[in-house]
């Protein structure tokens, strides 16, 4: 099994601080985020203004987070290449059409026969997966 978790669900991760059904799915799955919810993540470790979402979050961790962990994707957590995910995103055939973060994350979950797990619900990405048959998860960070 695999799940694919967004931005806020990556840092719960590589801070270790994930609880109840999150933290028994990484250590029985294959956990795997999107470029794009990746680049969100350090993006905010490095240029956040500590008012947004993400950089709010990081604060609140150790500066060794950023750079043992963010810096330095551990292996255990997959990312896949565009050469491998754009074909896919562009096939994507569901009712509404995704952007490209929402594409991505299908494009992922299809890959991976991953589940998406989010921190915020998304009518397009919950569409979509609807749609594809993936199974979509909305868990509080």
């Amino acid at each position: 099994m695999a799940i694919v978790i967004d931005d806020h669900h990556l840092i719960d991760v590589l801070a270790d601080t994930t609880t109840g059904w999150l933290r028994d799915q990484v250590e029985q799955s294959v956990v795997y985020t999107t470029s794009s919810w990746y680049y969100r993540v350090a993006s905010a470790a490095h240029r956040g203004s500590g008012t947004g979402t993400l950089s709010r979050r990081l604060a609140r961790f150790p500066e060794s987070l950023r750079r043992e962990r963010i810096d330095s994707l551990p292996d255990w957590v997959g990312l896949l290449g565009p050469r491998l995910v754009v074909p896919v995103m562009a096939t994507i055939a569901t009712r509404r059409q995704p952007d490209a973060l929402t594409a991505e994350a299908l494009a992922v979950a299809v890959i991976t026969d991953g589940s998406l797990v989010v921190s915020t619900d998304s009518p397009l990405l919950r569409s979509g997966a609807g749609d594809l048959g993936i199974e979509y998860r909305i868990l509080a960070s």
